[in-house]
């Protein structure tokens, strides 16, 4: 009996992989698991190859047309035990290829329950330094709030809103994701920042390796992935692949010593990060004839200085109320 679930185990392990590999990208970090469980054994290799095969008979009908063929020349005898013994060993390997599914099934519909659910909230003007329980570390900056729903075979982190560096403990039987709306972080261990505004992602590495996919509305690519590491950024436009920028990664993570930086932003950009720091919002009035491209390093103490300073670096007017700040043409 142990000698049978062990086979049955092994069988609905291939068959787990078999599908998964169906549906994953060639540089997909579940490949690399997958070829080393493969080499781990021959027998691995021989259960992998089984099921593929199997999943080739039922998945042509050549095939069948050629078995009936045969068929049809042999005796009526021949045929008749022929016949017996197919129907006898397809209808245990559908059987058995029917049970391996129900249970993979029922697996995979157990891994997905979350087990666990975490919100993390920083507010206007604050940065919060977080450890999660499967020891991933996390920077909020100001403004920002992540959702984080454990699986089991998954960590996923949902960024509403705001900016987030994630140093993640390596667990490669539970890959790290990112969702930021219309961009998607993959990672099994690395330090990165990610920072979600209104009209770009931005995806900033430390150290590591990470993988930058583009989405559609219905969460699906719209592209090949695009994978950066050490030093590297990428940006995430909607509607657009994710694309390589010539940035410093380090400017990411210079808002847990309180800098604010900026490297050639446009004034929307400048506006919002600016609204993670003070109250009231600060807001672009649209539209603008040009835009400008802002290189500055600023403490975050020194918030309104800049504000108050925007004029002289670009054709821009500032006016304030109660419930605003505005960014406006220049009226010169």
């Amino acid at each position: 009996m142990h000698q049978a679930q062990q086979k049955k185990t092994l069988r609905e392990t291939a068959i787990s992989w078999f599908l998964r590999m169906q549906q994953v990208d060639y540089d997909h970090p579940d490949r690399g698991q997958f070829e080393a469980w493969l080499m781990m054994s021959p027998i691995h290799q021989i259960a992998y190859e089984e099921v593929a095969k199997t999943w080739e008979v039922f998945d042509s009908t050549e095939d069948l047309k050629s078995l009936d063929a045969a068929m049809e020349q042999k005796t009526f005898l021949d045929k008749k035990k022929r016949s017996n013994k197919i129907t006898q060993s397809i209808g245990s390997l559908l059987a058995i290829t029917l049970i391996a599914f129900a249970s993979l099934f029922a697996y995979r519909s157990w891994q997905a329950q979350p087990i666990m659910e975490v919100v993390k909230v920083a507010d206007i003007g604050q940065i919060k330094n977080e450890v999660l329980d499967d020891g991933t570390k996390l920077n909020l900056n100001a403004n920002s709030e992540l959702e984080i729903t454990y699986f089991r075979d998954r960590r996923v982190a949902k960024l509403k809103r705001g900016e987030v560096i994630f140093d993640v403990a390596r667990d490669e039987s539970r890959p790290f994701i990112v969702d930021s709306g219309y961009g998607r972080i993959t990672v099994l261990g690395t330090k990165f920042a990610v920072n979600r505004l209104q009209k770009l992602i931005r995806v900033s590495v430390d150290h590591g390796k990470v993988q930058v996919d583009a989405l559609d509305t219905t969460g699906a690519s719209l592209s090949a992935p695009l994978v950066i590491t050490n030093g590297q950024v990428a940006e995430v436009h909607q509607n657009h692949p994710p694309t390589r920028t010539n940035q410093l990664a380090s400017d990411a993570f210079s808002f847990t010593d309180g800098i604010i930086t900026f490297d050639k932003a446009g004034l929307e950009e400048i506006a919002e990060t600016l609204s993670r720091y003070r109250q009231p919002q600060v807001s672009v009035q649209m539209p603008l004839t040009s835009d400008a491209e802002i290189t500055a390093v600023i403490n975050k103490q020194d918030v309104e200085k800049f504000i108050a300073n925007l004029p002289n670096m670009a054709s821009v007017g500032i006016e304030k109320s109660p419930n605003q700040t505005l960014i406006r043409q220049s009226k010169n």
